[in-house]
């Protein structure tokens, strides 16, 4: 299904900030954190710049036949046309399947997508043109190990003999991190085994991957928050080995069946770390990119002294010789009861890492609490030790949620976002919205 939606107009003075959904095919989206690229910009074409976004669709009745379906949102940043493709009918209604995607070298996009926790398998589509994002080829199924959920696509160039190998990292065997990948530019999978694990069944490593073609790095947690005392820690796959934060070889192959636990790896930040005055508690993993050096850079969360009502959000960089962990801004209380280590989220600009967007309801400017959650711009000039704050959204009369900011070759910014009212991961009343140059 494909409907094209007219150009946003924008506001005389202000950048105008433009609807994703909204028409028949994607009502309103949504997405979770853990399945990237959720969205990518393809400038080969500097005249016809375009920007695809994931999302799921949510509706009240779940036998509404536009409840669950995973859709890929795209727009033309030059022309402003835009539109909708569903890649899956109603697959579940839940955010965490919201496709991750890929261009591979011909030009042609790669969306896959998992159902969450719900059957052994992956789903693949491959976009039947390059640079066109309005047909796509047939769906693929990967029959994997066990229950999938996430999705991320990352490629390197080195890999496969030179040929470059496309990895997709899920969450299925154990509930560990898994991998399986295409040799082929996703045309074929073959299926491996765990990157990590955190030994017992129950226990999931919570992961966030970013990529330079040259190696994959990660970001992960034993846990989920609220069932330990995370810490996060922090390596990188080059090579088809696994490497901690200097470069020591954790595991020789990452593609089999064996893997190491997240301890194994640098911490970033540990458990019980004093951050300014108070002990940084129950941590997660938020957002990874990478800087013009190939050096990480990751936001995480995490609970003040422990308290569910008091999240913070923290800025780590690695230097080379050490994680260097920063208070970055107040996140607040939970989204909603049933997820207390739930929060607005935040995003790191990818072409400029002293650039981050938080969502939250405590303004940074003042400490003042909101109605609503609010997008603020944080810039550092000295590593993350102190921050200058700008409002992207005030008096909103709805909650704006999970920024994100893709990679974009240029010197411009695309900054997407969750508008509405959001009540749980399989419950939502938002749309996809962005803001160029915020």
């Amino acid at each position: 299904m494909l409907l094209a939606m007219a150009p946003a107009e924008a506001a005389p003075d202000a950048p105008a900030v433009f609807p994703l959904t909204g028409d028949a095919v994607a009502p309103n989206g949504a997405w979770s954190w853990f399945e990237d690229e959720r969205a990518i910009v393809d400038d080969s074409d500097p005249a016809n710049t375009l920007l695809l976004v994931s999302c799921v669709t949510a509706a009240a009745d779940r036998n509404d036949p536009a409840a669950g379906d995973v859709v890929l949102l795209w727009r033309n940043l030059d022309t402003g046309e835009a539109g909708a493709v569903e890649l899956r009918d109603r697959l579940q209604q839940d955010d965490h399947n919201s496709a991750a995607l890929w261009m591979r070298p011909d030009g042609r996009y790669v969306a896959a997508y998992a159902a969450h926790h719900a059957e052994p398998k992956c789903y693949c589509r491959i976009s039947s043109r390059p640079h066109d994002p309005t047909q796509w080829g047939p769906e693929q199924t990967i029959d994997v190990a066990a229950r999938a959920t996430y999705s991320n696509l990352h490629f390197l160039g080195d890999d496969a003999g030179g040929a470059g190998r496309l990895y997709n990292f899920t969450r299925t065997d154990n509930f560990d991190p898994n991998v399986h990948w295409s040799d082929d530019g996703g045309d074929t999978w073959q299926v491996g085994g765990k990157l990590l694990t955190s030994g017992d069944s129950g226990d999931r490593p919570y992961v966030k991957y970013a990529s330079d073609g040259r190696r994959i790095h990660f970001i992960a947690t034993e846990q989920h928050p609220r069932d330990f005392d995370n810490s996060v820690f922090h390596g990188y796959v080059e090579g088809g080995r696994l490497h901690d934060s200097f470069g020591r070889v954790v595991d020789e192959d990452v593609t089999d069946g064996a893997a190491a636990p997240p301890a194994a790896l640098t911490p970033v930040l540990a458990a019980g770390t004093r951050v300014q005055e108070h002990d940084a508690r129950r941590l997660w993993t938020v957002d990874l990119v990478l800087d013009a050096a190939g050096a990480p850079v990751a936001v995480l969360t995490g609970r003040a002294d422990g308290s569910v009502d008091d999240h913070r959000f923290y800025y780590a960089r690695f230097d080379g010789q050490a994680w260097r962990v920063h208070e970055l801004a107040h996140a607040g209380g939970y989204l909603y009861g049933r997820e207390r280590d739930y929060t607005g989220l935040a995003a790191i600009d990818p072409n400029d890492v002293n650039t981050v967007y938080v969502s939250t309801k405590l303004d940074p400017r003042s400490g003042n609490a909101t109605p609503h959650y609010e997008l603020y711009r944080g810039v550092t000039s000295d590593g993350g030790a102190s921050w200058s704050w700008t409002a992207i959204t005030s008096d909103s009369p709805v909650d704006n949620l999970r920024p994100i900011v893709p990679a974009w070759s240029g010197d411009e910014t695309a900054l997407l976002w969750l508008r509405g009212r959001y009540r749980s991961y399989t419950d939502w009343d938002t749309q996809v919205v962005g803001l160029l140059n915020p």
